[in-house]
């Protein structure tokens, strides 16, 4: 077992692909490897290049910002090898070292390293720096790179996620004059298409596409100097969304953070915040928009896959094929076709573009959302190109005319009228309203809200809701100690508004109350950020835990088949033994726990509290039980060591997700539970015993 590499004996490396371009750059895509040799071993390692990501300064400031390079070691052992990276800028004094990492064979790992000036520049100008990267405690990778400063134009930064504490990038345009006072400047959110980036996202929104015949990846790196962007009056963000995944989980998250680092980090005007996206990212518009309406002032979808019915993959073939098996699909369906969210689109603007002869995500997508839409009494225009396939986006994006369009997009804050549909707690909240409990948890609410400020009054029509909250800091006029009428049908509430927070209303039998601590259920129940289904634990901060008791490195080779979501997702995981599992960690992340009560010290330590627990040779869900070795599971529930975070326990083989996971998500059709029968390599490819969802107090 490799503990540490003490000795390389040689370094073979390839060239970057053609493409180091100029001002304000990037990430490189790196096509280069190690080969690293153990001495006194009789294995070999090696290292894979993948991502380099380099922040953009503006001018005036030094940092320090972040950089990241992304490797994977491929060995046969699993021991994890430790790495870091450094950056050491021209006329610097010090080399710039990021923490250490360790890297599992097999398996992606993203090294970050601080960028900082020795002084703000005050132009335009270009730093030569060396990077290099070290494996144990010998150099694997030593390149030059330049770091750039620029007053406006094209931007490129990174962030460090919450989810799995590693650094991810994104692309900015920011105008001329941005910082002249007291002006707030539009903002476009932008998200790009599957096998495509940021970068080739930003310009094509500017109207510059891709030469005749060029894929992505090419394009990315087809231009010596990144061209200059005409002049916009005004911003546009470009979330990487963890890659070709699709704009759900983690990919959801990566969007929704780096908006709100872009909103609170220049001077956004909030009632000017749009949307727009192409292919998969047309979808992700979808998402975004309707999922978060309080939040969009337009939308402008481009080729969006927009109906699940019609997608191939697991969905439309295996799932819908088979309803039978997966007694759950009727309800994953609701929760995530678009077209029963359609509703939420009234508080702004829609219109949608669409090549007529589109071969990949068929014209029928945006039609039946124009239908959906007309069905909730919303009229969004469909422009449809004759003999355009696929990149509808080239006609759309033309000439940057959308993304002047958007610019102008506004709404009304505080929102007047409210229009409001879900069916969970994660996406509850609609500006100055926010739903704390449903009647019939899984089942659609629906509030119409209106606020007339003249009169300090909310009128409410609910359906399927028995808690809500009301934010009086969000309604302008209001301050503390005022009157405030709340009307229901013939019921009505007079509230004083408090000095902060929420006020709380309880609907019973369509009346009235004012909610108190006694009204809400102090019992585990689901609620915001612990509600499932399985990809929940995913979408927040999260450790995988593989076991360290008998059959443990089994454990850890589930956990690594499980982290591998191959070349088009760009994810990472914080890992971790269950030895090195603390108290806090436990409160502040989810838990994806590998093994049994016998390979893992924590299942040990709550199986008896578990709804699918061991039992001798046996695995007890509820009322039935199963032979162990004949079975595998997945559960998602509230940890019992710490009940404010959610655990999913994976039991026996682990499914190949590398090709499943990019367009349709296969966590994302999972449910609260899975049990199979043991012997299958891919999702749903065995006999399902049992599935479901729990009901609102995590019961079967």
């Amino acid at each position: 077992m490799l503990d540490s590499l003490n000795s390389i004996l040689s370094n073979h490396f390839g060239l970057f692909r053609r493409g180091q371009m100029a001002r304000g750059l990037l990430t490189l895509f790196l096509f280069c490897a190690a080969n690293l040799f153990q001495a006194r071993e009789t294995y070999a390692m090696q290292a894979e290049f993948k991502y380099l990501d380099l922040p953009t300064f503006r001018t005036g400031e030094a940092g320090p910002l972040l950089g990241r390079i992304v490797l994977r070691i491929h060995s046969n052992d699993l021991t994890p090898v430790a790495a870091r990276a450094s950056l050491k800028i021209e006329g610097g004094k010090d080399v710039l070292t990021g923490e250490t990492r360790l890297a599992y064979p097999g398996l992606f790992t993203a090294l970050s390293f601080p960028v900082q000036l020795a002084q703000p520049s005050a132009e335009d100008q270009v730093y030569a720096a060396m990077l290099t990267v070290t494996i144990g405690e010998d150099l694997a990778l030593s390149r030059p790179v330049q770091i750039y400063v620029r007053g406006s134009g094209m931007f490129f930064r990174t962030y460090r996620s919450r989810i799995d504490d590693t650094v991810y990038p994104y692309a900015l345009y920011l105008p001329a004059g941005m910082d002249a006072a007291d002006r707030q400047w539009p903002l476009v959110v932008s998200l790009h298409g599957a096998y495509s980036n940021y970068a080739n996202n930003l310009k094509r929104l500017f109207g510059i596409g891709n030469r005749p015949g060029e894929p992505d990846e090419l394009a990315f790196f087809s231009l010596p100097v990144w061209p200059e962007l005409p002049p916009a009056a005004g911003i546009v963000v470009c979330p990487w969304g963890r890659g070709t995944m699709s704009y759900h989980g983690p990919g959801a998250r990566d969007v929704l953070d780096v908006l709100t680092i872009v909103r609170y980090s220049f001077p956004v005007d909030p009632e000017r915040i749009s949307v727009t996206g192409l292919s998969m990212g047309g979808n992700g518009t979808w998402e975004m928009s309707l999922r978060y309406p309080a939040i969009f002032s337009a939308a402008v979808p481009v080729c969006a896959p927009s109906d699940m019915s019609l997608v191939g993959g697991f969905t439309r073939d295996v799932l819908l094929k088979n309803e039978e098996r997966f007694p759950y699909i009727e309800k994953i369906i609701a929760q995530n076709q678009l077209s029963i969210w359609a509703a939420n689109a009234r508080a702004f603007p829609v219109q949608m573009y669409h090549g007529n002869d589109d071969p990949v995500v068929p014209v029928s997508h945006s039609e039946q959302m124009v239908e959906a839409l007309k069905r909730v009494g919303i009229e969004a225009p469909l422009t449809r190109f004759d003999n355009v396939g696929h990149n509808a986006w080239d006609p759309a994006y033309k000439n940057g005319e959308t993304l002047r369009r958007l610019f102008t997009a506004r709404r009304e804050k505080p929102q007047k009228d409210i229009y409001f549909t879900t069916c969970r707690y994660e996406n509850a909240r609609y500006d100055w309203l926010e739903i704390e409990r449903f009647e019939h948890y899984g089942d659609f609410a629906t509030i119409e809200a209106r606020w007339e400020p003249k009169t300090a009054a909310v009128s409410l029509t609910t359906g399927n809701v028995a808690l809500l909250k009301l934010y009086p800091a969000e309604l302008s006029g209001l301050k503390a100690g005022d009157k405030l009428t709340v009307s229901s049908g013939k019921s009505r509430l007079s509230l004083q508004v408090p000095q902060e927070g929420p006020l709380r209303i309880a609907l019973t039998n369509g009346k009235l109350t004012k909610a108190t601590d006694k009204t809400s259920d102090s019992r585990t129940i689901k609620k915001k950020g612990l509600e499932g289904p399985i990809y929940e634990a995913l979408s927040d901060r999260v450790l995988l835990v593989y076991g360290t008791g008998p059959e443990g490195e089994s454990t850890l080779r589930q956990l690594i088949r499980f982290s591998d979501w191959g070349e088009l997702p760009d994810v990472h995981f914080q890992i971790r033994p269950d030895s090195l599992v603390t108290e806090n960690d436990m409160l502040e992340s989810h838990l994806v726990l590998f093994g049994d009560e016998r390979s893992n010290k924590l299942i040990g330590r709550m199986n008896s509290l578990c709804p699918v627990r061991f039992e001798g040779e046996r695995v007890v869900a509820g009322k039935n039980s199963y032979a162990r070795d004949e079975v595998a599971f997945k559960c998602i529930f509230p940890n019992p060591l710490s009940p404010n975070r959610l655990v999913l326990l994976n039991y026996a083989e682990e499914w190949n997700y590398t090709s499943n996971w990019s367009f349709n998500g296969v966590f994302k059709l999972l449910p609260d539970y899975l049990i199979y029968r043991k012997g299958a390599d891919k999702p749903f490819g065995s006999e399902v015993l049992a599935a479901g969802f729990f009901d609102e107090r995590w019961q079967w």
